[in-house]
């Protein structure tokens, strides 16, 4: 498994390879995709600005359920079977239909990557700057595939449409820092005290807690809010990351290319939570591929049948946007705290929560996607 760091000065060789597959990214999303051609005997490099599981963006909390279809159970860190959410008038315990797990990033990824079956110069470090056709130009060369994936995030690299930055574009943003230490409860505050319209988290993850404000609108800033979340938890600012979260779904396929995780927009609207879609989607763009290289469909079926297939999750995608905008509005009147006493009723959780929760179930990875 690869565990180098980064490669930097003259470490940083030409590279020019001519593949089969080229996933632009690997994290997640690409590593999701990479582990779907396992055992096709396809020609597949991984190309990614860090070295595998260098670094984190995300608090890394996922349905547990999710860690055991892919058998990634080795990197998880602790378990919840409940959410504790705060408002300014009320906490409420709401119990939850499936567990979540913390886990360690990096570990998950070098599982992942072991299950890739590639090896360990399928994996290179560069940088991204665009792409002719399907020759995507690096910092370190150009590299050819008959198969170009984007995983590398909502900046959609390779993309050839003209973007909108931050903050006019449709993201939400987060910031979090690792503090050493233990804790017992997974929890959330709904408090216009740290963030207008958003949240702010605690997740437990073995010898840290994990500690960070999302916002939904863009402008603003996260930094303050999470430094004095921390500090009424009595938890240390330490080991800042962060990042432009998507919260609405953008085009699957463009001019010859997949894209897939936060480039496609593959981010739960409302709870910002991108891991499993991440997953999801980037377990049937590799089925689709794969269809490809064995001969079964060709690449525009492919593009068309990728394309469709995450284009039909718009309106479920639309349904947390719109609740994403109503419970901004919201944040601080009374009715959040209804809200948060409603969802502690088992009964009330459990077709609410187990509704959200069945969205990009696991069955994906047994090769069967279904949104229930």
């Amino acid at each position: 498994m690869p565990s180098r760091a980064t490669k930097r000065g003259g470490d940083r060789t030409d590279l020019t390879s001519d593949c089969d597959v080229l996933v632009c990214g690997g994290s997640f999303a690409g590593l999701a995709v990479a582990r779907a051609l396992a055992g096709s005997g396809a020609r597949v490099m991984v190309i990614d600005r860090y070295e595998l599981g260098e670094r984190q963006t995300s608090a890394c909390a996922i349905p547990t359920n999710w860690l055991g279809a892919l058998r990634l159970g080795a990197a998880r860190l602790q378990t919840f079977g409940e959410l504790v959410v705060h408002t300014p008038g009320t906490s409420g315990r709401w119990p939850l239909p499936q567990t979540f797990s913390t886990f360690d990033y990096r570990r998950l990824c070098e599982e992942l990557w072991a299950q890739t079956g590639l090896g360990d110069g399928a994996f290179e470090t560069a940088t991204v700057t665009g792409r002719t056709g399907t020759t995507v130009h690096t910092d370190r060369g150009d590299l050819s595939a008959r198969l170009v994936v984007d995983a590398m995030g909502w900046r959609r690299v390779l993309s050839h449409t003209m973007g909108v930055q931050p903050p006019r574009a449709p993201l939400s943003r987060g910031l979090e820092v690792h503090s050493a230490g233990r804790g017992a409860e997974m929890e959330l505050w709904i408090d216009r005290r740290y963030v207008r319209a958003g949240y702010g988290w605690s997740f437990p993850a073995g010898d840290e807690v994990r500690v960070g404000i999302g916002s939904f609108w863009p402008e603003h800033g996260v930094k303050a809010p999470t430094v004095r979340l921390a500090a009424d938890l009595g938890r240390a600012p330490d080991g800042y990351q962060g990042n432009w979260i998507p919260h609405k779904l953008r085009a699957a396929t463009e001019d010859g290319v997949f894209f897939v995780g936060d480039s496609a927009g593959h981010c739960l609207p409302l709870t910002a939570e991108g891991i499993r879609t991440a997953f999801y989607f980037g377990l049937a763009c590799g089925r689709e591929l794969r269809a490809v290289l064995e001969g079964r469909a060709s690449t525009e079926q492919a593009l068309h049948a990728y394309g469709a297939f995450s284009g039909a999750q718009a309106r479920k995608f639309g349904v947390l946007l719109g609740l994403q905008r109503v419970i901004g509005q919201l944040t601080g009147t009374r009715a959040i705290a209804a809200m948060v006493r409603a969802l502690e009723n088992p009964h009330v959780a459990g077709r609410l929560l187990g509704r959200y929760m069945s969205a990009a179930a696991p069955t994906a990875a047994l090769g069967a996607p279904n949104w229930s």
